[in-house]
């Protein structure tokens, strides 16, 4: 076996991971890490790591890179010599002991300042005054919070928010469905609470979909991170992907998607993706608020899928008849659709 020399340049990974090289740096990161598998494997453990020690700052409140930093300073003292190499499972051994010894300590500091949030005694702070945007069926709303995240609420949907985010979280309440475009900050999270969804970042771009009268509800990211909690269990969903849930049974899965489609209703498309029916008819009830569409028999069992972005409902329906066998009468200002026995 061959003493593979592994030297490591943690100031270069540091800056990687904290979002701070150039491009040259980039391009010295890249030959190190394909000069060797072991260079390969030291450099996604450390950003495994990483990522997890972001999302605990969620809740420590605490400067990650300034941690990051002095554990950088104590893992350089274990870096081997060019001159003199120990054999490649000491110098292993030596890494891991220091590198475990590192993340006890900073997860220990991420710990502290949270039981301390905790312990310390209640401060009583003046009521806070609330505000409540409404979009009505047919409509999209853009509203800017008071830290100047963009809201943007689909049709009937409805958003509650303090008129000033003043304390170290920055929480709002959603029934429908609402674009966020969160700007970051690193001392308060930004929160929202959709039925039995919670939602948690720093600032990215996401949509929460939590229709009261659906039978899903979905969270899908378009840049960032985002942590869901949900009553069982919780899930980080980071660029294009999505958490579905059924809110019968509580189940959800975590998908791959195409983000830009799924929030292209922004601009005022129609997009489905093996959505069920009845989501699909309260959907198009929300942006005609001039008709109601019914169907003759709620047992019905059809997915549909596709993107429309010609707003007339007469096409609307064309295509979902050609791709389901449905049809459809029309009695005044009331749609239904239904199938032939």
């Amino acid at each position: 076996m061959s003493n593979e020399k592994t030297n490591i340049n943690w100031d270069l990974i540091a800056k990687h991971l904290t979002g701070e090289t150039d491009g040259l740096e980039e391009a010295q990161l890249a030959a190190w890490l394909s000069s060797s598998e072991t260079n390969r494997r030291y450099f996604e453990d450390l950003e495994r790591w990483w990522r997890q020690t972001e999302q605990l700052a969620l809740f420590g409140k605490i400067d990650v890179a300034a941690d990051w930093h002095k554990v950088k300073q104590q893992l350089k003292l274990y870096q081997p010599s060019n001159r003199m190499m120990a054999p490649r499972r000491i110098f292993l051994a030596r890494f891991h002991k220091v590198f475990y010894a590192a993340a006890a300590v900073l997860l220990l500091g991420l710990m502290i300042p949270s039981v301390y949030l905790y312990m310390k005694p209640k401060v009583e702070q003046t009521a806070i005054q609330y505000v409540e945007a409404v979009a009505g069926r047919g409509e999209i709303k853009t509203i800017f919070l008071s830290d100047r995240t963009k809201v943007i609420l689909n049709a009937d949907s409805r958003i509650k928010y303090p008129a000033e985010f003043n304390g170290v979280e920055r929480s709002v309440e959603l029934q429908g469905e609402a674009l966020f475009d969160v700007v970051p900050d690193s001392r308060r999270p930004f929160t929202v609470s959709a039925n039995e969804i919670n939602i948690t970042v720093l600032g990215t771009v996401f949509d929460v979909k939590a229709y009261t009268n659906d039978e899903t509800a979905t969270v899908s990211v378009a840049s960032g991170m985002v942590e869901v909690d949900l009553a069982g269990g919780n899930a980080l969903l980071e660029k294009n992907q999505q958490l579905k849930m059924d809110k019968a049974s509580g189940d959800f899965e975590k998908l791959t998607i195409d983000a830009d489609l799924y929030l292209s209703w922004v601009d005022g498309a129609l997009y489905f993706f093996r959505t069920p029916i009845k989501e699909v008819v309260n959907m198009l009830n929300r942006y005609y608020p001039q008709i109601d569409i019914e169907l003759a028999d709620d047992d019905y069992s059809i997915l549909i899928s596709g993107k429309h972005d010609n707003k007339r409902l007469e096409a609307v329906l064309t295509s979902i008849i050609y791709s389901t066998g449905l049809k459809y009468k029309k009695t005044g200002n009331k749609f239904i659709l239904y199938q032939d026995k």
